[in-house]
């Protein structure tokens, strides 16, 4: 009976310590040490070209980042050798210059690679300009029998509706209006990679039904009748999805800049990495654009890390022992009793 007992005992301590072992068994993900990557994988060398190749591109905004940067994490960078042709291109005429030629570039074809030029294509979006130009653009392909962008459609569908709902709420729809700008601007620059594509066409597509559109406007000449029918195709009950897309999209842009989260975004390829992006941005600011320039997707990595490591240690030991004294008593028991 005595054996009996015990084996009952360590067998039932066995089970609740696995069960106790499959319970800490939790991981977290924690983001890598942005520090000491830099300093592991950057050398001073890269932060200078970097700088050098800003200056030559007009691109005294990007100059400054890097300069800063190499202030952040403690690089030995010459600052006198670039501050005075930084400053060459920071003067009011380079300035205004600049800024209308690239606003201007933005608003006509859509896309930007600097703050003026997305800000002239979000200006055309915002004016349904830019969303009725795209869809316009899209038709003409089907027409030719050219190849339709799925995504660009879809978006520009998007647009459309969004900017009616902004315009009916007094403005409370400007942000998730914005954050769906800037995703088709990422994907008319091919800012995208293909497998964060599919993840927004899926959500773009479900919020705007955009074969319907191309099959309802089939012939239609006249762009007021194209944004009527991209009306008709939005389905407002499919927001929620690319509502948080476009929440995150916003978050990165107010931490860094227009024209920097559409860079920002290329390293994107889940909504995964689309939160780790968030979370970069939140704690580096304006810096962001060139971690990510400088160190590529290592920059949003993860370090999985048990939550309770203590504990599982405790009852993997408990689980070990336990085990043992129930092979040890079932033994005693099964043994046959000495005559």
């Amino acid at each position: 009976m005595f054996r009996i007992t015990l084996f009952i005992i360590a067998f039932a301590i066995l089970v609740a310590s696995l069960m106790a072992v499959f319970k800490y068994w939790d991981f977290t993900e924690v983001p890598v040490d942005i520090a000491a990557l830099m300093t592991k994988t950057v050398k001073p060398a890269d932060l200078e070209a970097q700088i050098e190749a800003s200056i030559q591109n007009d691109n005294p905004t990007d100059a400054r980042m890097y300069l800063n940067l190499a202030s952040t994490f403690g690089y030995p960078v010459n600052t006198a050798r670039f501050l005075t042709r930084i400053e060459a291109l920071e003067t009011p005429w380079q300035v205004a210059r600049r800024q209308a030629e690239q606003f201007a570039n933005g608003f006509i074809d859509g896309t930007g690679e600097t703050g003026a030029g997305v800000a002239g294509a979000v200006a055309a979006d915002f004016t349904v300009v830019g969303d009725a130009r795209d869809l316009y653009e899209q038709y003409q392909n089907l027409q030719a029998g050219k190849e339709v962008n799925e995504l660009i459609t879809a978006l520009a569908g998007v647009g459309v509706g969004l900017t009616a709902i902004t315009v009916l709420s007094s403005g409370s729809a400007a942000p998730l209006k914005t954050g769906s700008s800037t995703l088709k601007m990422a994907t008319r620059a091919n800012k995208l990679s293909p497998k964060m594509q599919a993840v927004l066409i899926k959500q773009a597509t479900d919020l705007f039904d955009y074969k319907t559109f191309l099959l309802a406007t089939r012939g239609e000449k006249s762009l007021d009748n194209l944004r009527q029918a991209a009306i008709k195709a939005y389905n407002p009950k499919a927001l929620d999805a690319l509502s948080e897309t476009a929440d995150q999209v916003n978050t990165i842009r107010k931490s860094t800049s227009l024209v920097d989260t559409l860079d920002i975004l290329r390293y994107a390829d889940s909504a995964d990495d689309l939160r780790r992006l968030e979370k970069l941005s939140v704690k580096y600011g304006t810096e962001t654009k060139g971690i990510l320039k400088l160190l590529g997707k290592s920059a949003i990595g993860t370090v999985r890390l048990l939550r309770h490591a203590t504990e599982l240690i405790i009852a993997a030991l408990a689980s070990l022992v336990s085990l043992l004294a129930s092979l040890i008593s079932l033994s005693a028991w099964l043994r046959p009793k000495a005559a």
